[in-house]
C-alpha cells in the first residue's frame, strides 16, 4: 500500500509539473501575442487615425476656400508622395460643380508597384465608370465621412480600404455638397506591420471589417472574393470560428480556443478608429513545437501510474496459495496494466516533436523569407561579395515512395520565374544533388511581361540519411534539395509563395491532396520550405567569386509519421504471436505425476524453441538486410528479449524434466513461471522502451 501511495504521488507531482510546463508554454505564447497585438494595433490604429485627419484636412481646405480646385491635383500628389502608407489619393465632384464646363471630375493619384518598382500614376475615374452612382460616393457624400465596406478596384484589380470625406465649395452656386476627397489605405502595410508579430511557424493575423467581412488573409483570394469570417466559418463548419466571429464583430478584445483536427487559439483586438478586428491565430502544434521534455514528463508519470496500479492490484488481490484463480487474476491484470503502460508510451512517441535548433525556421510567409534574405544580403555585403540574385522557385509533388530504407522516389513538378533583366545570362534548369536516378523534361513555358515561367516535370530516386533508431515508432523527414543550374554563382533560390494558397504547412501547401497521394503506411504532418547552409571544401573547378561556403540551399520538406495499426500488423505481429506460441509451451511444462498423464519432453520444448529462434533470427536478418542502418533499432531489442525468454523457458524445462526439488517450481506443479511469464516479459519490454525513448 505505501509502495501504491508513493506511486501515485510521484505521479501527481509529476502531473502537476507537466501541466505547468505545458500552460506555462501556452500562456507564455498567447501573451507574448497579445502584447504583439496590442502593440500592432496602436500602431495601425495610429496610421488610420492619421489618414482620416489627412482627408478631413483636405476636405476642410477646399471647403474653406484655402485650396482653389485648380490646386487639388497638386495637393493630391503632394500628400500621397508624403505618406507611404497610403496607396491613392483622390478628389470626386458632384456634375459642374468643378466648373461650369466640365461636367465630371474625378482625379485619383495611386502610388503602384511594377516589376518592383515604385511608380505614381494618375486616373481620371470619370473615364472608366460613372462614379455618381457607387456607394462609395454616395454614401460619405450623404452621411459623411466614413470608411466604406472593402471593395474590388477595376482599375488597380485589388481590394480597396477608403476613407472618404465630403466637402462643401464656398462658391455661391456650388451644390451642397460639392464632392468627397478620399484616401486609400496600402494593403501592403498590414502585411509589414503584421511582421514584428511573432506567429511560429503557421500562425497568421486576419483582419475583418464590423460587419466580418475580410481585410487581410493569408489565402488571398478569400479577400479578393469579398468573403466574409462568416463564410468561412459555415463552409469548414467551425462553430468556435462563428462564436469568435461575433465577439470580433462587436469590437470585444480576448483569447478564444478552436478545436477541430488542428487545435488553435485566436487572439483578437478591436481597432477603436475603423471598429475593424485583428485576429491572430496560434496552432497548438507551432506553440508545442518542441515537445521532447512534456513527452519525457508523460512517460514518467505514465510509468509512475503503472507502478501505482500494480501495487495497488497486489493489495486488492493478495496471493494466496491455496487460491490459485486469484493468482491467475492477479497476474492477468499486472500483465494488462504492462501492456496498456507499453501502449501509451508507444503512441506518446510518435506524437513527440523536436526542433533542430542548427537549422532555419520553415518559411511560410512572405514576411519571414524577406527578412531572411535581407540578413543574407547584408551578410554578403560585409563579406565584400555581390548580391545575392533571387530566383522565384515553386514544387508540386505528386507521388512519394520508400524504395529502399534510404532511397525515397518522388515525382511532380519543379517550377521558376525568370526575369529578362535580373537573371540575364543564368541558365534556365534545375539540379537535384541527392538524386541517384534523375530525369525531367519542360512540361510548360509561358511568357511574362518582364520574363518567363519555366516548369518541368521530374521522376528523381534521393538518396537521403533517415535516422531508423526508434524503428518502427520512427517519425521521418523527407526532403527535395533543390539547386540552380549554376549552382556555384550567387544565385539564391526562393521558395514562390505567391502560387499556393495557403503555407501554413498542416494543410501541405506543395504536394497532391489526399487520397490522391498515396503513401501506404505513413501519414503525411507538414510540408514546407527551409534554407539549410551547406559548405563544399571543393570549388568544383570555378574560378572567381563562388557560392559554395556556408550558403543557403532551398528545400522543399515532408514529415512523415508511420501509421500505428500498420506498424502493429507489419512489425510487430511476429513478436507477439511468438510470444504467445512460447507462453503456450510454458504453460505446457509441468512435473509428471504418473505414468497415465499427458506430460511433455525437454526435447520438444528445446526443439520448439529452437524453431521460434531461427524464425526470429531470419526476421531480423531480413530486417537488418532492409534498413541497412548501423547500430541496435528498437524492435530488435524485442528480438532479444524473446531470446531471452527462450532461453529461460527452456531452462525451466530441464529443471522441470529433472525433476528439480526447487521449491518454487514444485509449488503446484510448476505454477510460478507460468503465472510470471506475462509480467516478465512485458516489464522486460517496457525497460527496453524506455532506454531507447528515455
Amino acid at each position: 500500500m505505501v509502495l501504491s501511495l508513493a506511486s501515485f504521488l510521484g505521479a501527481g507531482i509529476t502531473a502537476v509539473s507537466y501541466w505547468r510546463e505545458r500552460y506555462g508554454t501556452i500562456n507564455t505564447a498567447l501573451t507574448s501575442a497579445q502584447e504583439n497585438l496590442d502593440k500592432a494595433v496602436r500602431e495601425l490604429n495610429a496610421e488610420l487615425e492619421h489618414l482620416e485627419t489627412t482627408v478631413e484636412g483636405l476636405a476642410e481646405e477646399l471647403s474653406s476656400g484655402a485650396l482653389d480646385n485648380a490646386d487639388i491635383e497638386a495637393r493630391l500628389e503632394e500628400i500621397l508622395l508624403a505618406n507611404p502608407s497610403f496607396s491613392a489619393m483622390a478628389a470626386a465632384y458632384e456634375p459642374f460643380a468643378f466648373s461650369e464646363e466640365r461636367e465630371l471630375f474625378h482625379p485619383n493619384f495611386k502610388r503602384l508597384v511594377i516589376d518592383g518598382v515604385e511608380q505614381f500614376e494618375r486616373f481620371d475615374v470619370e473615364e472608366f465608370a460613372d462614379y455618381l452612382e457607387r456607394d462609395s460616393y454616395r454614401q460619405p457624400l450623404l452621411e459623411g465621412a466614413q470608411w466604406s465596406e472593402p471593395y474590388m478596384s477595376a482599375i488597380i484589380n485589388s481590394i480597396v480600404l477608403e476613407y472618404s470625406a465630403p466637402f462643401i465649395l464656398p462658391a455661391e452656386n456650388a451644390p451642397d455638397p460639392s464632392g468627397i476627397v478620399y484616401a486609400n489605405y496600402d494593403l501592403d502595410q498590414l502585411s509589414r506591420l503584421f511582421q514584428s508579430l511573432d506567429l511560429g511557424t503557421t500562425g497568421y493575423p486576419i483582419v475583418i471589417t464590423s460587419s466580418g467581412q475580410l481585410i487581410y488573409h493569408p489565402i488571398i483570394h478569400f479577400v479578393q472574393q469579398q468573403r466574409s469570417i462568416f463564410d468561412l466559418a459555415q463552409q469548414f463548419d467551425d462553430s468556435d470560428l462563428e462564436e469568435i466571429a461575433q465577439r470580433m464583430v462587436a469590437g470585444e478584445s480576448g483569447v478564444e480556443q478552436r478545436g477541430g483536427e488542428t487545435p488553435s487559439w485566436m487572439v483578437y483586438q478591436g481597432i477603436p478608429t475603423t471598429n475593424w478586428s485583428v485576429g491572430v491565430v496560434l496552432f497548438r502544434d507551432d506553440i508545442l513545437s518542441d515537445t521532447v521534455s512534456l513527452t519525457k514528463k508523460l512517460i514518467f508519470l505514465n510509468l509512475l501510474v503503472m507502478l501505482g496500479v500494480v501495487f495497488a492490484l497486489v493489495v486488492a488481490l493478495p496471493p494466496r496459495r491455496d487460491d490459485i484463480s486469484r493468482l491467475w487474476l492477479l497476474s492477468r491484470s499486472v500483465s494488462g496494466v504492462l501492456a496498456l503502460g507499453l501502449l501509451v508510451i508507444w503512441l506518446l512517441e510518435m506524437e513527440e516533436a523536436a526542433i533542430d535548433q542548427e537549422i532555419t525556421r520553415p518559411l511560410v510567409t512572405e514576411s519571414s523569407l524577406l527578412q531572411f534574405l535581407e540578413r543574407q544580403r547584408q551578410r554578403n555585403l560585409a563579406q565584400g561579395l555581390s548580391e545575392p540574385i533571387l530566383l522565384p522557385t515553386g514544387v508540386f509533388l505528386q507521388s512519394m515512395e520508400f524504395k529502399s530504407a534510404n532511397d525515397f522516389f518522388v515525382t511532380g513538378y519543379i517550377w521558376k520565374r525568370y526575369d529578362d533583366e535580373l537573371h540575364d545570362g543564368v541558365s534556365r534548369g534545375f539540379v537535384l544533388p541527392e538524386a541517384i536516378a534523375f530525369s525531367s523534361q519542360e512540361a510548360y513555358r509561358e511568357d511574362l511581361p518582364n520574363g518567363e515561367l519555366i516548369g518541368w516535370y521530374f521522376q528523381a530516386t534521393l538518396r537521403q540519411p533517415f535516422d531508423y533508431t526508434k524503428y518502427p515508432f520512427d517519425n521521418q523527414r523527407a526532403w527535395l534539395r533543390i539547386w540552380p543550374e549554376d549552382f556555384a554563382s550567387n544565385v539564391i533560390l526562393t521558395p514562390d509563395l505567391e502560387s499556393y494558397d495557403l503555407m501554413t504547412p498542416v494543410f501541405l501547401p506543395g504536394l497532391e491532396v489526399p487520397p490522391n497521394m498515396v503513401l501506404p503506411g505513413w501519414n503525411i504532418r507538414q510540408s514546407f520550405f527551409r534554407y539549410r547552409f551547406n559548405s563544399y571544401n571543393v570549388n568544383f573547378g570555378f574560378r572567381g567569386e563562388t557560392q559554395i561556403k556556408d550558403f543557403p540551399e532551398l528545400y522543399f520538406e515532408v514529415d512523415l509519421e508511420r501509421d500505428l495499426l500498420t506498424v502493429i500488423i507489419t512489425k510487430m505481429l511476429r513478436v507477439i504471436v511468438v510470444s504467445g506460441l512460447l507462453f503456450g509451451i510454458q504453460y505446457l511444462i509441468r512435473y509428471k505425476k504418473d505414468d497415465n498423464q499427458l506430460g511433455f519432453s525437454a526435447s520438444g520444448v528445446i526443439g520448439a524453441s529452437g524453431g521460434f529462434s531461427f524464425i526470429l533470427i531470419l526476421d531480423q536478418i531480413n530486417l537488418r538486410s532492409q534498413l541497412a542502418t548501423g547500430g541496435i533499432i528498437y524492435i530488435e531489442y524485442f528480438y532479444f528479449v524473446l531470446y531471452a525468454m527462450i532461453l529461460v523457458v527452456v531452462f525451466n524445462a530441464i529443471m522441470v524434466a529433472k525433476g528439480s526439488n526447487n521449491a518454487l517450481l514444485k509449488y503446484n506443479n510448476n505454477l510460478l513461471p507460468k503465472l510470471l511469464y506475462w509480467p516478465l516479459l512485458l516489464s522486460l519490454q517496457i525497460l527496453v522502451t524506455l532506454f531507447v525513448f528515455v
